[in-house]
């Protein structure tokens, strides 16, 4: 499957900036089946969620290991391992090929996207919620509508008592001085909605650096669980808290998150971060997951893998586990209309919640 362009944003983002780097002086001469046993080993030494993801690697490698020959062709061997990479169901675990000039000639992600609606039209948010015409007193780091815009934040003109922050992505840089700004300006709100729907990661610090701002205590949001060695049972679980951000702009009444499908890697570590408190509620639709850290590495024959090498498991406010790599539903399910452009019904019923 090649990759959509949201797959290849997320992958090389996690691989440049959060996982571990593997560099290999490529060998290209290696056989076919020498590649195909390095990548199977790859996988099950290092994959940290095979159990979760019910993937029996023994029996996988088993069953493909006899239509691997040398006589196949490289474009033939690329797809043998992209049916391991599609099993995996993890759109952080992809396989990619590049030439000389570092273009991608191969490529095989899965598409965690397919199947589910869109839940973010960007016409109808500025007509008619963020853009000058319909708020003019929404303020935002970054051009409404263009590539550069980082934040928006304000007043929703719907209701003067709610606030509204939404982040695009990320996959950006936010001062503690400009959350500081968003954070005061929006504290006498009677609650905030918090859009990061088609946010599919980039800086997990930033992520939980923005969530700490809606606690005043240190509350424990789960653990990772990490891949260790080769061994099967190799893992260690490591707990993590949310502490507070340490502002006197700190939001403690009524928040809402609103989700869909395109809410990934760094957007989950948000997600899991607010989970646990008591005040946060998530509208919209199933996210997409994509929780744990990522590890990077090249095949003896120059193809690139990466592969999640954890898993975070969260928690909610009734001290339930949740695995989060497949994504989860929100606590109210809404579809959105793109054919009413006069309203974003995601949106309009976390409107409702609030008030």
């Amino acid at each position: 499957m090649k990759f959509s362009l949201i797959i290849i944003v997320s992958v090389l983002f996690v691989a440049v900036s959060s996982c571990e780097k593997v560099f290999m002086k490529p060998k290209p001469e290696q056989s076919n089946s020498s590649v195909f046993e390095e990548y199977t080993t790859v996988v099950a030494e290092k994959y940290g969620m095979l159990d979760f993801k019910g993937v029996d690697m023994v029996h996988l490698a088993d069953s493909l290991r006899p239509f691997v020959t040398e006589e196949m062709t490289t474009d033939s061997l690329f797809g043998t391992l992209a049916i391991i990479v599609q099993q995996l169901k993890d759109g952080h675990s992809v396989l990619f090929n590049q030439d000389a000039n570092g273009e991608y000639t191969h490529g095989s992600g899965y598409d965690f996207i397919s199947g589910y609606p869109y839940s973010l039209h960007s016409g109808i948010l500025i007509d008619n919620y963020i853009g000058a015409a319909a708020a003019p007193e929404m303020k935002s780091y970054g051009t409404i509508g263009q590539s550069d815009l980082r934040m928006v934040y304000g007043r929703l003109p719907q209701d003067n008592e709610l606030g509204y922050i939404y982040v695009p992505s990320f996959n950006v840089e936010i001062s503690t001085e400009e959350l500081e700004t968003v954070f005061a300006s929006l504290n006498s709100a009677k609650g905030i909605i918090v859009d990061i729907r088609g946010n599919t990661g980039g800086d997990p610090i930033l992520a939980t650096k923005i969530a700490a701002y809606f606690t005043n205590e240190e509350v424990y949001i789960g653990y990772e669980n990490f891949k260790i060695g080769p061994a099967a049972d190799a893992f260690m679980k490591s707990p993590a808290n949310l502490k507070p951000a340490t502002s006197e702009n700190r939001f403690l009444k009524p928040v809402a998150v609103l989700t869909d499908r395109f809410v990934y890697s760094a957007a989950t570590t948000f997600c899991y971060s607010v989970n646990p408190l008591d005040n946060v509620t998530f509208i919209g639709q199933r996210t997409g997951g994509g929780s744990g850290s990522v590890a990077a590495g090249y095949l003896a024959n120059g193809w690139v893998w990466n592969l999640s090498v954890s898993e975070f498991v969260g928690v909610a406010d009734d001290g339930s586990e949740h695995h989060l790599d497949n994504g989860f539903e929100p606590d109210i399910n809404v579809l959105l209309d793109t054919l009413d452009k006069t309203k974003d019904e995601i949106i309009e019923r976390a409107i409702m919640e609030l008030q």
